[in-house]
């Protein structure tokens, strides 16, 4: 049996990318141990370092933008992709009532309950945590009563004490979590393909969309981000889904100066 693969992941089991992690390794056999880094900063300088073969960490949630960056900053592949709701709820410090809080904290998924905080906290200002929602839940914790956390279902088991006074409060929101790996690990029959490029206004990314249409694949998502090379140019990351060959797909991208094969991979 091959080897696997050393994982990090933001925070701790109980973050939402902990939650990620754990459900990645349990469906596909590739991923091995899991360790926990404070930061994605962090995850990405383990992954750098050799320290671990993959980082999951969060690509893209309901009602945010598309990052993907760091397939163009740092020429990372994709190798597996999976979609998990969030599930958020609103935690305390024991005895605290729902009157007192005065500032809402959190990690990225603060933002897919602006919903539910903005009817049922108009005013309290809310604060995204610099490292991730375990952090910020002791800050809750060790504090005057004053604070309360968004997290995730398995925070409670992370930050013993803390109380749920809202359950469920995202909107049913759903974050798309990707694992990132310094060489690639391509699939020869992929049926998921994930594409950057930098493109000009010529026509030539409705040409490689082309192409990689009739190598079996639809474009799923697109990423743009803006370049200082004039107006029309973009560096992109293209998501397809689709059934073919690898062969074929480089085939097509090859054919595109700065274009990449990024993703090839199986999604069950």
């Amino acid at each position: 049996m091959a080897e696997k693969l050393k994982t990090a992941t933001l925070g701790s089991a109980g973050t939402f990318a902990g939650e990620a992690a754990t459900l990645m390794c349990e469906k596909y056999a590739e991923f091995g141990e899991v360790v926990y880094r404070a930061s994605m900063e962090a995850c990405y300088e383990a992954l750098d370092r050799g320290e671990v073969e993959v980082v999951i960490l969060g690509q893209e949630r309901t009602g945010q933008s598309h990052p993907g960056r760091e397939l163009i900053d740092r020429g990372y592949s994709v190798m597996k992709q999976e979609v998990v709701p969030l599930a958020c709820n609103l935690y305390v410090k024991p005895g605290v009532a729902k009157e007192h809080i005065r500032k809402i904290v959190g990690h990225g998924s603060i933002h897919q309950c602006t919903a539910y905080l903005d009817k049922n906290f108009p005013g309290v200002p809310r604060e995204q945590h610099h490292l991730n929602s375990v952090e910020a839940a002791k800050e809750v914790m060790t504090g005057d009563g004053s604070m309360a956390v968004v997290g995730s279902r398995s925070l409670v088991k992370l930050v013993p004490g803390l109380h749920t006074i809202a359950s469920g409060i995202d909107s049913g929101a759903a974050a798309s979590w990707w694992a990132y790996t310094k060489k690639p690990i391509f699939s020869d029959t992929p049926n998921r393909l994930v594409i950057t490029g930098r493109f000009a206004s010529d026509g030539s990314l409705g040409d490689l969309i082309a192409g990689i249409h009739s190598a079996g694949f639809r474009l799923r998502a697109m990423g743009s981000f803006a370049v200082n090379e004039g107006c029309g140019n973009y560096d992109y990351v293209m998501s397809f889904v689709g059934q073919g060959t690898r062969r074929a797909v480089e085939g097509v991208v090859k054919k595109f100066a700065g274009a990449r094969l990024a993703g090839a991979f199986n999604q069950a």
